[in-house]
Order: C-alpha cells, then sequence, then structure tokens
C-alpha cells in the first residue's frame, strides 16, 4: 500500500516542484532537434539536474529499483526516454542501449557515481559513452536555495517548491578515441573534480 501510495502521489509532486523552481537561465540550452550531449550529473543532484535539462528531453539512465519506476512514473509525460540499469560491470545491457541513443542522435543523462556510489567517484561508462562516438559531456555544476538534503549514502538534494536552482553547464569534454585504461581513469577524475569542486555543492 505504501509502495502504490509513493508511486501515485509522485508525479504529482514533481509536477508542482518543475513548474515552480526558479531555473537560472530558463534551463539548458540544448533542444532535441542539436547535435547530441552527454549530461553528467551527481547522483545526489539528479532530481535538480533533471529538471533543468528537461528541455533537451534526454534518454536518462534509471536504476531497475523502486524507486526508479517511480522516476520514470513521474517524468514519462514530460518526454523523456529512459534505459533501465547502470553502466558498470553488469550493466552491459543498459550501455548498449545509451551507445544506441546517442547514436541515433539523442542526448543522454547519466548520473556518473550512481546508482550506489561511492559518492563522487565517476564510473568509467560515462566516458567509454564519449570516447565510443565522439559525443561531448557536458557537467552540469548544480547549486539549490532552499532544499532538503536526505539522509542516503549520496546526499540527495531536494528542492522545495519555489527554490532558486543555478545550473552551470560547463565545457564540453570530449573523450579520445584512442586512449588507454589509463586515460579512462585520467578523465573519469577529471569529471569528479569538475562536479565536486567548490562552489558546486548543492
Amino acid at each position: 500500500m505504501q509502495g502504490r501510495l509513493k508511486l501515485s502521489l509522485t508525479p504529482f509532486l514533481y509536477r508542482l516542484l518543475a513548474r515552480s523552481v526558479r531555473l537560472s537561465g530558463g534551463g539548458t540550452s540544448y533542444r532535441p532537434d542539436t547535435r547530441p550531449v552527454i549530461f553528467a550529473c551527481l547522483h545526489r543532484d539528479m532530481i535538480p539536474a533533471i529538471i533543468h535539462v528537461q528541455l533537451a528531453r534526454p534518454t536518462l539512465l534509471v536504476s531497475r529499483s523502486p524507486d526508479g519506476d517511480i522516476l520514470i512514473q513521474s517524468l514519462t509525460q514530460f518526454g523523456f526516454s529512459f534505459v533501465r540499469g547502470s553502466t558498470g560491470k553488469k550493466g552491459r545491457s543498459a550501455f548498449r542501449g545509451l551507445l544506441s541513443a546517442l547514436q541515433s542522435g539523442a542526448s543522454i543523462g547519466i548520473a556518473v557515481d550512481g546508482p550506489r556510489g561511492p559518492f563522487g567517484v565517476v564510473h568509467d561508462g560515462v566516458i567509454q559513452l564519449s570516447r565510443l562516438t565522439g559525443v561531448p559531456i557536458v557537467p552540469l555544476s548544480i547549486r539549490v536555495k532552499r532544499k532538503l538534503t536526505l539522509n542516503t549514502w549520496d546526499r540527495t538534494v531536494l528542492p522545495l517548491p519555489f527554490a532558486r536552482i543555478s545550473v552551470r553547464e560547463r565545457p564540453e569534454i570530449v573523450i579520445p578515441l584512442d586512449i588507454d585504461d589509463a586515460g579512462v581513469a585520467d578523465y573519469a577524475s577529471r569529471l569528479a573534480g569538475t562536479l565536486l569542486e567548490p562552489g558546486s555543492e548543492s
């Protein structure tokens, strides 16, 4: 009963939130009819990041969990598409789905340290997706005024209604096709540094 109630209420609450918050710059500058990009954020910032990228209607990576079911239920009406799973070692199907979306010209969105952390550690799936397709990564640096910070592994940020959300789309990162494992790790570390640098803390 509790799970069904949560599933039914969350779409309404997301609509209320998406319509009431104040986005700096009015949201992303990317659109569905422009070239694809890979939006990258930390898992804690996933909710404000989704509101920011809504106009681009990217394909989102969503975990295979009850919370993932609720997220899809909440966002389908806003024009998002979804790939279920993760880009980790056990997420080959999800990786292929995201790769296919990029190759078809769609943008994608990934919480790069999800779905289970560790917090701030970028998994290499996002680096490999950019490397294989040539599609740039757009790091999203997010700050939220008036929020709740949940007691979860990622310190999930939940903006309050009418909160101000400030999102900086950092310079695009393109991963060279010919880098080795050390290069992948270096780009992952650099992306983590961009998302965690002082001033991006929500």
